[in-house]
């Protein structure tokens, strides 16, 4: 069995993929202990005949699965993760890096404590230092933080409130390590078909985890790529619903899995605040403006769902308290729509760590 499984949606991005590929089977941990499964989204680019040249060199550690049509990145990781014979699981983003010593401390630390997830950091590395470098800077390896790790068990209701709440835990999948028999046991998938699609995996990860262990380590480099997903978004406006069917979906979980009756105060806060927020946050921070009907059904929704999220301690103790429940009690029209952002907008900066 390889310790660790990568998985690595590929869509256009042939400019960056031999630096990320490259960052990989140069681990410290050994390529051999590595399995690459490298899902070809339909590339227009190259990236496909990349990808093969890679397979061709390191065919006992590197899986590439050829999709004839673009599935986005979420389908991507549900199929390839069928394919995942991994101890552990990770997954990175075509146009990112890990710094070398990366999965061997990750595996080593999985290994030393148990927990099903382990999480690090990620240093954002901007296009013109990386034009400046070149590919030479995957072999920098400055992870130092000074801060110590954090190991969390996770025993009841307030420990979980700590994971979700105190900033040792995020909503993206690319910046942990899981072990490959908990992501089977809980059946975690990704939202198909759209681009806000993580939290569907990653929020019922953290409501199920029982030890997650946070490695205060600068491990990953996240490009800062003006072709990213929000530079694209901003010209598709058919995607600003993307995020409140990811997090109906992870409703339908709560509700399925019985999180909504166990831990009904976390689920009740998880959602109102990512549902309502992220929707409106997220879009606006990629050019996408919601107009007053879609502003009244994110309300109606909430109020729906959860008619006494007013009494919710874990919402009423978030600083930003005050201005979510005016924005979510706030009647919009095209005459007051810019006051509405602007409200927004100072809500965004209060937000912090409240995720």
């Amino acid at each position: 069995m390889k310790k660790i499984s990568i998985i690595i949606p590929v869509y256009n991005t042939a400019q960056y993929i031999n630096r990320c590929v490259l960052s990989l089977v140069r681990q410290s941990i050994g390529v051999d202990a590595l399995e690459l499964i490298m899902i070809n989204d339909a590339s227009t680019d190259g990236s496909r005949e990349y990808l093969f040249a890679w397979e061709k060199e390191f065919p006992e550690s590197i899986c590439v699965i050829d999709l004839e049509e673009n599935v986005k990145q979420g389908a991507a990781r549900n199929l390839a993760l069928r394919y995942a014979t991994g101890e552990y699981i990770a997954y990175l983003d075509s146009d990112d890096w890990l710094v070398p010593q990366a999965l061997e401390l990750l595996y080593d630390k999985a290994a030393e404590t148990g927990a099903e997830i382990v999480a690090f950091l990620s240093k954002d590395i901007s296009i013109e230092e990386q034009e400046q470098k070149g590919e030479g800077i995957i072999l920098e390896a400055d992870i130092e933080s000074g801060m110590e790790d954090v190991c969390l068990d996770i025993r009841d209701i307030t420990d979980r409130i700590v994971l979700f709440f105190s900033g040792i835990s995020q909503r993206g999948c690319w910046d942990k390590l899981y072990k490959r028999d908990f992501v089977l046991k809980h059946d975690l998938k990704y939202t198909e078909g759209i681009f806000d699609e993580e939290s569907l995996f990653t929020i019922p990860a953290l409501m199920h985890v029982k030890r997650y262990y946070l490695m205060n380590r600068y491990l990953h480099r996240y490009s800062d790529n003006p072709m990213g997903t929000c530079s694209n978004l901003s010209q598709k406006q058919e995607h600003i619903h993307d995020n409140e069917i990811t997090w109906m979906q992870v409703y339908d979980v709560f509700r399925r899995e019985g999180m909504l009756k166990r831990e009904p105060e976390l689920a009740e806060a998880l959602f109102v605040h990512n549902y309502f927020n992220r929707s409106l946050m997220n879009n606006d921070a990629c050019g996408l403006i919601y107009d007053p009907d879609g502003i009244r059904h994110l309300q109606r929704t909430v109020k729906r769902l959860f008619p006494h999220y007013r009494d919710n301690p874990i919402l009423i103790n978030m600083r930003s308290w005050p201005y979510m429940e005016e924005l979510l009690d706030m009647k919009t029209d095209e005459g007051n729509i810019r006051e509405f952002y602007g409200k927004l907008r100072e809500w965004e900066s209060m937000v912090g760590n409240e995720v």
